[in-house]
């Protein structure tokens, strides 16, 4: 990249940063690792090395190639072969001769320790033409063997988010996207390539629980590596913090009274990693991006301990030209946690566009700047990759290897930030600083929906039990008010958890439409059931019928083994002819419609009465015929004359 005011490139040249140490001493022998590309010939490489760093304003500017600073001292090489290089900085130690050779770097007036922005350039020696340049920055400090740089290094807590925006597919399993992510060259492969490269040094891990579990679940069903054993390993060695399953918009959620999901979003989220790293939770301390009274007041009500939050996110009452670098109580309402801000300039620095080296150094310097704003006072800061960021493997490594033995930095770990720093005081009083207005509440999914679906998958799992049908739509769920999902992806997660229930539930039928025949007035009527769902299960059968009545009674409760059951229906008939018999099949506690079907009953008895008179009519018949023949009898027939 060519800095703010640099010539453009005429002959194709570039220069990137290909490595560098994060600190010297004076004296020492800094090599920059380059890499050149173009026509070089007749051009030098220098290094121009200005004035240390004062303020974090100072440094930022910095970083954009402005108002360095005044020029201490410069060193320069001939080069005229495009490819990698060593430019070779050598600083004097003023406890030596003077050496012309070499660069001498005045630090800070009473300090041991400065951060000198250093600007590495291609650039023609006779006309001063500058064609590719690079700001870096340097801590430089006394030879150690004098004493520690500074009395308090600075407590750094890097977070390391492992988190995929959309984990889990609509359609059900891993989504493509992130089954390219956790494939080798992917980004989260990246993130657990250089996870080995912090064994010994204490980071903190802010795994999204969703990602998590579906990334064991790819591991176990994929014969290619993925980078899992390399996540497991890192939960057993470093902390983690704990989360939701997704994460969520907590004053919306506390806003909209889902309180019932959110336990479920908490519980699923801590199981989800026990389940997939075989580990515990190992901090109470939540990193949120938005927070309320009424959000705070439900994170201190579940037991969290500290809360970690975005600076944007607070309202400024620090002291101004300092970074604010000590835990705080954070206040909300009548609730109230302890908490340290996540320092959202420096940790975006390591996301810019640069060479790994680069922007390693760029996070380091800020890190180091902020480090000599008060060297004698215990202070801390956590600086935190954003949930989607893509660093190399490469650049992880530089910072990493970067905060081992720094003279200036100590990584700690995000509970051992908040044990070991003290916590900020004004006029001998804890700071107290307030959350911001969150803004509008965001659920990508409306509350009447999710509340909705969360009472029917309660009723749900109370008829299909935990297996893997209720776990799904249970997943599904869960992911629809995820903060990193589209309006569309949540409603289309919502509307896969219903679908996931009522496939489920059509694998139970009730009888099919049809005529069954009662030739008495009380008999047994047969009612098949089909169950494919593969389990046993316990429905409620009611039975409704103006024409019939049931012994037994209208409502009971029937056991369904997987496949066809048939029941005997004891029933009454009140008169013969054709009517309807309703089903209804439900759970057993009625809060779960499976199915409504209607029979028609045919009975062909008569009623005694009906006998009766039957046989009367045909006594009565009978009798008029004999009386009539007896008639016909008597009476002579009539003689005719011819």
């Amino acid at each position: 990249p060519i800095s703010a005011g640099a010539a453009p490139s005429r002959r194709g040249i570039g220069l990137s940063l290909r490595s560098q140490p994060a600190w010297a001493s004076t004296g020492d022998d800094v090599p920059f690792g380059l890499s050149l590309r173009g026509d070089l010939t007749g051009l030098e490489l220098r290094a121009v090395i200005h004035t240390y760093i004062t303020t974090r304003a100072g440094f930022e500017r910095a970083t954009t190639g402005s108002r360095l600073g005044g020029v201490v001292g410069t060193t320069a090489v001939p080069t005229t072969t495009a490819g990698a290089t060593t430019l070779t900085l050598p600083l004097q130690d003023p406890a030596l001769p003077r050496a012309i050779e070499r660069v001498r770097v005045p630090l800070p007036r009473g300090g041991r320790a400065g951060v000198f922005p250093i600007e590495l350039e291609v650039r023609d020696p006779d006309t001063g033409e500058r064609f590719a340049s690079v700001v870096t920055f340097l801590t430089i400090v006394s030879p150690l063997s004098g004493g520690p740089a500074v009395a308090e290094p600075l407590r750094v807590a890097w977070v390391w988010p492992l988190a995929d925006a959309s984990p889990i597919s609509p359609e059900g399993g891993p989504s493509a996207t992130f089954t390219r992510s956790v494939a080798e060259g992917g980004r989260l492969a990246r993130l657990a390539a250089a996870l080995p490269g912090a064994d010994g040094e204490p980071i903190t891990l802010d795994a999204d629980p969703a990602t998590i579990r579906t990334w064991a679940q790819v591991a176990a069903d994929s014969d290619t590596p993925t980078g899992f054993d390399r996540v497991r390993a890192a939960f057993g060695a470093q902390e983690h913090l704990e989360s939701t399953f997704v994460p969520l918009d907590l004053p919306a959620f506390a806003a909209s009274g889902l309180g019932d999901l959110a336990n479920a979003e908490w519980a699923t989220g801590t199981e989800a990693i026990r389940d997939a790293t075989d580990t515990g939770t190992s901090t109470r301390v939540v990193r949120t991006a938005r927070l309320d009274g009424p959000a705070l007041a439900d994170l201190r009500a579940r037991g969290v301990t500290q809360v970690l939050v975005p600076s944007g996110s607070l309202v400024t009452n620090v002291v101004p030209n300092l970074t604010p670098a000590r835990p705080f109580t954070l206040s909300g309402g009548t609730a109230s946690l302890p908490a340290a801000q996540i320092d959202d300039g420096l940790s975006a620095l390591f996301e810019r566009p640069g060479s790994p080296a680069l922007r390693a150094a760029r996070l380091l310097g800020g890190l180091s700047v902020v480090a000599l704003e008060l060297p004698s006072q215990r202070r801390g800061l956590v600086v935190a990759g954003s949930r989607g960021w893509r660093p190399t493997t490469d650049a992880l490594d530089d910072v990493l290897t970067g905060l081992r033995a720094n003279p200036v930095l100590l990584p700690v770990s995000v509970a051992n930030l908040f044990e070991d720093v003290p916590a900020e005081r004004v006029n001998g009083r804890p700071l107290v600083r307030r959350a911001g207005d969150p803004g509008p509440r965001r659920l990508p999914v409306g509350a009447e929906a999710l509340r909705a679906t969360t009472g029917r998958l309660d009723a749900f799992r109370a008829f299909a039990g935990d297996g893997e049908t209720t776990a799904t739509a249970t997943e599904h769920l869960l992911v629809s008010p995820s903060i990193r999902t589209t309006r569309q992806e949540g409603q289309a997660q919502l509307r896969a958890a219903n679908a996931t229930m009522d496939a489920f539930i059509a694998q139970v039928r009730a009888p099919v439409s049809r005529t069954l025949r009662v030739t008495s007035r009380r008999a047994e009527v047969p009612l098949s059931f089909q169950n494919d769902t593969g389990q046993a299960l316990q429905v409620r059968l009611r039975l409704r019928s103006d024409r019939l009545e049931f012994p037994e009674g209208e409502d009971r409760i029937i056991d369904l083994p997987p496949n066809n059951t048939t029941v005997q229906i004891t029933v009454v008939s009140r008169s013969s002819g054709s009517f309807p018999l309703t089903l209804s099949i439900t759970s057993v506690d009625g809060r779960v419609l499976i199915e409504r079907s209607r029979v028609t009953v045919r009975s062909s008895i008569v009623s005694g009465f009906g006998i009766a008179l039957t046989v009367a009519a045909a006594l009565f018949l009978i009798g008029w015929w004999l009386t009539h023949w007896r008639r016909s009898r008597r009476t002579p027939a009539e003689v005719v004359d011819p």
